[in-house]
């Protein structure tokens, strides 16, 4: 038995759609001599992962409000979902309407429960059959329980002529700020509800049919391990001191023995200190005899005294034995997890999978974990549960993993240990309200037949080096060179407005963004892709002789070719023909148009993809390292960066009199000749840029054009910090 989803409505930052965690299924983790390499908690984890204040902890304190029977309290419910229902109490008052039948506040979860019976055992479970009252008689899938549990107000009417007299009792004509007064009726609406005395837990069937309660308490059991903020100096002495005492009380011999040990000790110590009772007694017998006032004395040592108190903890570190205050802050949260793990598959029951759903909630492990800590955090703990389970002499484990995190490094382990985007649950905040997508290979790679996928295969490598942090970026840039991954930085840390986002810019290498298309489309973060036009030469055209047959060099002459018109050329840039080609189908075009004559950036709601499609002192730039050259010719920082890396080649293009036009016409040879040197040519105007106060350095158009969309984009979006700055200098 496992829970397969959980669809959350109206609580906490959840409204009602795009609202649903997926779990992986449970898996058996055990120790198999067969499979000793491979991960055991990967397969059976699911990864919750977004950035702050996305919703992840909200997972884990829905299922345990559900599973505790707790009441709600009034900031549990959807400020905004809460704000809607005041506004149609609103418009029904002005209109002098009937309440009756009005909508009251209720927070909606509805589980999905994969019952499988693999013992016949199993059906006569009271639990298990308990949860049929749930199955729909004329349900194809009988194995697939879907459970409905609202909160909602016991006495609707109470609630409705409250929320009228909170509304009329306002006086929104007489408020200066119309906003504040909607606060207030909110604040006393919060108030109200405060009282959990007010609220119900009721339980139906997915077709609205009500019944009993299935006793979610006894089915959903949820071991917590939070994010531990605040480690005090002793939490692995009291984490360990837990399964010390689970596992003597689970040995009845070790259990025996230490009982005998305790009452020999009791005994010694009577002993030992009953002649001095007798003294105390004789003395406070002169003083009070008549009450006959006495002393007696014996041992006092118990079990919980014994493993609570008088064990001493240390733990070694290479050969020595230190205090756990020694350690750093990130070993003693990797170890205190790693404890926690333990105590829970200590007090594991072997065949509650049956008839129970395990979950083991990990909350932000990565806490004072440097980065290499975190990328090995998975192998880590899949080496303490291998240990353990052999301890345990090779039970299986059954139950599904939890991890939320919003760290690139343990989604990087995750993907890695599994080769797979499986059972990934990708949590974003759209106008403040959380919203889920569910990550896998399928969605990744944008095609129904994606196990054989190059494209897939390709992220799945690639993502490896930082590219997983777009997950937990306000906005990500691909770029496909080195220089413009360096310039672009410094130019984002210097926009007023771009610097106080969190964007992420990734070299791919190449022009390999379109494989990412399918990614950007449901993270639904702006993504700006800068890739280059890439302008088709002929061989002649690159100072070389034909490349293929069927090339004709007219004129006989072979240099490095200038292009002033776009009409009858070609890109050889896959990631623009792939849009051109997304264009051309949206438009309900046969065919596509070859020549790039007009073409236009490519926008596709949170896609922008820029190039140098435009002129510059009428020349068509192929490259951004061109297009610099063009924009910033007469520019005294590009050409002592370009001196500094081609000093010979610079001197015989602007010659003596260092005539700087002669660079224009010579662009595309001189962005040629940098090929071999563009780390030096980053780096070199990387430094000039920083050291020169004063200076009048341009970016490319299609560079301003693409920062100038992602700061609206992201102005919009969030609203920090007022209007977008003009960032062309």
């Amino acid at each position: 038995m496992f829970l397969e989803s959980l669809k959350i409505k109206n609580f906490r930052k959840f409204r009602d759609k795009n609202n649903t965690i997926h779990f992986v299924s449970s898996k058996a983790i055990s120790t198999n001599k067969d499979e000793s390499e491979s991960s055991l908690i990967s397969p059976s984890s699911t990864l919750i992962i977004g950035k702050n204040n996305t919703g992840k902890t909200t997972v884990a304190r829905a299922l345990t409000l559900i599973s505790d029977k707790k009441k709600p309290s009034a900031h549990d419910f959807n400020m905004d979902y809460l704000r809607c229902l005041i506004a149609k109490y609103e418009a029904k008052l002005e209109k002098n309407e009937n309440l009756d039948g009005m909508e009251t506040p209720c927070l909606e979860f509805e589980l999905k429960i994969r019952v499988i019976i693999n013992d016949p055992d199993d059906v006569g479970s009271d639990l298990v059959n308990n949860l049929y009252q749930f199955v729909m008689i004329s349900s194809e899938t009988p194995d697939l329980v879907s459970i409905v549990v609202k909160c909602q107000m016991k006495e609707d009417g109470a609630f409705r002529n409250k929320l009228a007299s909170i509304i009329k009792g306002s006086h929104p004509e007489n408020a200066k700020d119309k906003n504040l007064d909607s606060l207030n009726k909110l604040e006393s609406l919060c108030e109200y509800m405060g009282d959990d005395k007010l609220f119900k837990l009721t339980y139906y069937t997915a077709a609205g049919i009500e019944v009993s309660d299935p006793l979610l308490g006894e089915l959903i059991k949820i071991k917590e391990i939070k994010a531990n903020r605040h480690l005090g100096d002793h939490v692995l002495t009291e984490n360990f001191q837990k399964i010390i005492l689970s596992q003597f009380n689970s040995n009845e011999e070790d259990k025996k023995k230490l009982g005998e040990g305790i009452s020999n000790i009791n005994d010694f110590i009577e002993e030992s200190v009953s002649d001095k009772g007798i003294s105390i007694s004789g003395v406070l017998k002169e003083v009070e005899s008549s009450n006959h006032v006495g002393v007696r004395l014996s041992g006092n040592v118990t079990e919980e005294l014994i493993l609570k108190q008088l064990i001493k903890y240390s733990f070694s570190e290479g050969e020595d034995y230190i205090p756990e205050n020694q350690f750093g802050l990130g070993y003693v949260n990797l170890l205190n997890i790693i404890g926690e793990i333990i105590h829970y598959v200590d007090g594991y029951e072997s065949e509650s999978f049956r008839n129970k759903i395990n979950l083991l909630f990990i909350e932000e492990p990565e806490a004072f974990m440097h980065p290499q800590m975190q990328e090995f955090f998975i192998a880590r703990i899949d080496s303490a549960v291998r240990k353990v389970l052999e301890l345990s002499k090779g039970e299986e484990l059954h139950c599904q993993i939890a991890i939320t995190t919003h760290s690139s490094h343990i989604v990087n382990s995750k993907i890695h240990s599994c080769n797979s985007f499986n059972d990934i649950n990708y949590l974003t905040s759209v106008n403040k309200i959380s919203e889920v997508v569910q990550l896998n290979d399928k969605v990744v790679s944008g095609k129904d037949n994606y196990k054989d996928d190059e494209s897939l295969k390709f992220i799945k490598k690639h993502i490896k080096y930082k590219v997983s942090e777009l997950f937990f970026a306000d906005a990500v840039i691909f770029v496909e060179g080195v220089t413009e991954e360096t310039i672009l930085r410094f130019y984002l840390d210097e926009d007023e407005n771009l610097k106080n986002y969190y964007i992420s810019v990734f070299n791919i290498n190449g022009a390999y963004a379109k494989l990412y298309y399918p990614l950007i489309r449901v993270l639904k973060i702006p993504c700006l892709i800068v890739t280059d036009l890439d302008i088709r030469r002929e061989g002649h055209e690159k100072n070389k002789k034909n490349e293929s047959e069927g090339e004709e060099n007219t004129d006989g002459s072979i240099g490095y070719k200038q292009i002033t018109s776009l009409k009858g050329r070609e890109t050889t840039n896959e990631t623009i023909k792939t849009f051109e080609n997304i264009k051309a189908e949206e438009e309900g075009l046969d065919t596509v148009k070859n020549d790039i004559e007009n073409i236009e950036y490519f926008d596709d709601e949170n896609l922008y993809v820029v190039f140098q499609k435009d002129a510059v002192e009428g020349q068509f730039a192929t490259s951004f390292e061109e297009a610099l050259i063009l924009t910033n010719f007469k520019d005294d920082i590009l050409n002592n960066v370009l001196e500094q890396c081609k000093p010979r080649i610079y001197k015989d293009i602007v010659g003596e009199d260092r005539d700087y036009t002669r660079l224009v016409v010579k662009s595309y040879e001189f962005q040629k000749k940098l090929a071999d040197s563009k780390s030096d040519f980053a780096n070199n105007l990387l430094y000039q840029l920083i050291v020169s106060a004063d200076r009048d350095f341009s970016l490319p158009k299609y560079i301003r054009d693409g920062l100038e969309w992602l700061a609206k984009e992201l102005d919009g979006l969030v609203k920090l910090g007022g209007d977008a700055k003009d960032v062309s200098k």
